[in-house]
């Protein structure tokens, strides 16, 4: 029992790690004068309370990776894993509200880091090289477009060295969640025993929140929701695929594992930095991120209702 605690609090750090890359190192796409190795250690553990209440909801509500449709479910998890992280773990969720419902919740975590971080990303890893250098120039393309949006959002100016150095380390940190995620997450589901600790830790924060400001209690609410979409979209007990042992063959996995693809991921830093290069010597500042914001947001927020809507048909 302990070794496999150990096994999924291992899956648990890894895909946290890999979250943080996607949720924070490339939100603010620049190191910060307040960054330091023990707040960005923090992070992680914060953002493993959250990593660990998904996982296990994945698992027991039977999201697969793969089939018809499957993006579906998994947005919907990406809706759980944005809420409870702007408005459990942070309290975001409230400062500029209705805006705020969608951005960024669902318009960065749910689209970016879980749809593309933790599932389209890992299939282009598995698909033919050939199929996949398009994709990951995509991705190199928006990370190096919106790095370069804070010189017009906060002024903030960072040399192309520098810019060099945190996008080539932020992907190698990708890339080492990911893998010690795919290694572990197959040795043990995430048990209840982690998941409780996590809760009444979230929980904690929540009443903390509440008591300095009632309505960061709509960060529950949306939690609640992102809840009552998993669990009324599950598939019936004769569609999930389960196989003797501590692992179900189904919904677990979340993915392929392709280790020997790992390096494909230098792409995204090749194409990031001289796309940030050629924005950020621009005599005025570009704003990038409006593209993002004005695309993102009301997408993000449609394809929550659509992914609900249509799953629930598909169940039917």
């Amino acid at each position: 029992m302990i070794l496999r605690l150990g096994f999924s609090f291992a899956a648990t750090i890894g895909l946290a790690l890999a979250s943080v890359i996607w949720s924070e190192s490339w939100f603010w796409g620049r190191w910060r004068a307040e960054d330091t190795a023990l707040g960005f250690a923090e992070t992680v553990l914060g953002y493993a309370l959250v990593v660990q209440v998904v996982r296990f909801v994945w698992d027991r509500w039977a999201v697969a990776a793969s089939g018809s449709g499957a993006w579906r479910r998994i947005f919907l998890i990406g809706a759980l894993y944005g809420w409870l992280v702007e408005g459990v773990l942070v309290t975001t969720v409230i400062d500029d509200l209705p805006l705020t419902v969608a951005n960024t919740g669902l318009s960065w975590h749910a689209l970016f880091t879980v749809l593309l971080g933790w599932w389209w990303m890992p299939r282009q890893l598995a698909a033919p090289l050939r199929h996949s250098i398009v994709p990951l120039v995509a991705v190199g393309v928006g990370v190096g477009g919106w790095a370069s949006f804070w010189k017009f959002e906060e002024g903030a100016t960072t040399s192309i060295p520098d810019y060099a150095l945190f996008a080539t380390l932020t992907t190698i940190g990708y890339a080492a969640g990911l893998a010690l995620w795919w290694w572990m997450r197959g040795r043990a589901r995430p048990g209840p025993l982690g998941t409780t600790v996590a809760v009444a830790l979230l929980v904690a924060l929540a009443v903390v929140h509440a008591f300095e400001q009632p309505l960061t209690l709509i960060g529950p609410a949306l939690v609640g929701v992102a809840l009552l979409a998993v669990a009324t979209t599950r598939p019936r007990a004769s569609e999930v695929t389960v196989t003797p042992g501590p692992v179900p063959a189904g919904p677990v996995p979340m993915g392929p594992a392709p280790y020997g693809s790992l390096w494909r991921l230098a792409i995204v830093p090749a194409t990031a930095i001289p796309v940030f290069a050629m924005i950020t010597a621009a005599p005025e500042a570009i704003p990038t991120g409006w593209f993002f914001f004005v695309v993102s947001v009301p997408l993000s927020a449609a394809l929550f209702v659509v992914a609900w809507v249509l799953s629930l048909r598909h169940r039917a």
